[in-house]
């Protein structure tokens, strides 16, 4: 048993590598535990569950072991996802149904309840009684929803860029320590028109946003907001 004092005394790796050993998944993965696998490769495993919702219930996990999606390496997760797509049509011809939900629990607040990242894959049939998949509509002020768009956007936005820049793409907008080239944010601009409108209208808080947003400050870097607003202005009035 490790003392909240010893936790405290590790380091983010030796916490890792503890959280490995006692992992009831890494000890099925290991085979330490028997289970009913119903696929496997390098990168991943699917086995039966347990305590299945449906016939053909199917868990998906890593075989190394990840807590959280975020963490999971961007090969493994393109492998995860392509090999998703193939065990989806598995199941659809041995249960005969063409209807699956992917269920994702990532992290505790979602639902997550395993140390291990894993996913759920359930076939569906017609009036199966499984309705806790569906998601409530709530009313939100439209101050509410446009609150956080801009800092959503931005943030998609430099993942994605990032994502083509490791892949080895030709795309010249990844994120470096520079300042973005004028011509990326022009393009970065024309394609939030959200922003644009911020910028326009309302630049004195733009910059505000700006300065609390770690994003959004990497993009305006040494650009100055109000001359910005100025130039796009009179673009718009040509």
């Amino acid at each position: 048993m490790v003392s909240e004092e010893d936790l405290q005394s590790m380091s983010p790796e030796e916490i890792a590598e503890l959280q490995r050993k006692n992992c009831i998944f890494c000890k099925i993965i290991g085979g330490e535990i028997p289970s009913k696998k119903v696929f496997e490769d390098d990168k991943l495993i699917g086995i039966l569950d347990i305590n299945p919702a449906a016939k053909g219930h199917t868990l998906m996990m890593t075989k190394e072991h990840y807590p959280i999606l975020p963490v999971i390496p961007l090969d493994v997760a393109a492998h995860m996802f392509r090999t998703t797509k193939q065990v989806v049509k598995a199941l659809k011809d041995a249960i005969v149904t063409n209807k699956s939900t992917v269920f994702i629990a990532n992290g505790a607040i979602a639902g997550q309840q395993s140390p291990h990242f894993l996913y759920h894959i359930i076939p569906r049939e017609n009036d199966d009684g499984l309705d806790n998949f569906n998601i409530p509509a709530n009313e939100f002020r439209e101050e509410e929803i446009t609150q956080h768009l801009a800092s959503l956007k931005g943030k998609l936005g430099l993942m994605m860029r990032e994502y083509k820049s490791k892949k080895g793409t030709s795309d010249h907008r990844a994120v470096t320590s520079k300042p973005m080239k004028h011509t990326d944010l022009a393009q970065y601009i024309e394609q939030n028109p959200d922003i644009k409108e911020k910028i326009l209208k309302d630049p004195e808080g733009f910059k505000k946003e700006v300065e609390t947003n770690p994003d959004l400050k990497k993009l305006f870097e040494s650009i100055n907001i109000n001359k910005l607003s100025s130039a796009l202005g009179a673009i718009g009035r040509k």
